[in-house]
Formats: C-alpha cells, sequence, structure tokens
C-alpha cells in the first residue's frame, strides 16, 4: 500500500439525506469529522454491548441519540469498559 491511501466507507443515502447534508454540513471537511466520531461511537458501542446495539439501531424503535446517554449510564453503573 501506498503512503497516498485513504480508506474509504461507502454506503447509499437518499436524496433528501444527501440534500440535508449538504444543506447542514456544507464546510469542507465537516462531514468527514461528523461521520467519522459518529461511526467510532457506533463502533465502540458495537463493541461493548455486541449485536444487540445493532438490533436496536435497526428496529427503528430507539435512535442512537438516546441509547448513547443510557450506555453511559449502565457504564457509571459498574459495568466493565
Amino acid at each position: 500500500m501506498s503512503d497516498s491511501y485513504k480508506p474509504r466507507f461507502s454506503f447509499e443515502i437518499s436524496e433528501q439525506q444527501q440534500s440535508r447534508v449538504n444543506k447542514l454540513l456544507f464546510t469542507h471537511g465537516i462531514k468527514k469529522a461528523v461521520f467519522s466520531v459518529i461511526l467510532d461511537d457506533v463502533l465502540d458501542m458495537v463493541e461493548k454491548r455486541g449485536q444487540i446495539v445493532i438490533g436496536i439501531i435497526l428496529e427503528q424503535g430507539v435512535k442512537p441519540r438516546e441509547i448513547i446517554p443510557s450506555m453511559a449510564k449502565a457504564d457509571v453503573g459498574g459495568k466493565d469498559e
């Protein structure tokens, strides 16, 4: 691999999502910064709590913004890291 190789993470989004991203995160480089943090958070939750996190997210009954504070409370309550 050369030093110029940069891994990419690619998936389809809807036109509405693309429009919202372009409108809200228009500053150069901010998209990568925002989505890198979100990806790290989701991967941390899956690594720590397993496939249950994926199931909860895919069920769409609970939003990630609701899961993250709950996970943090559980960690403070004595769960191992």
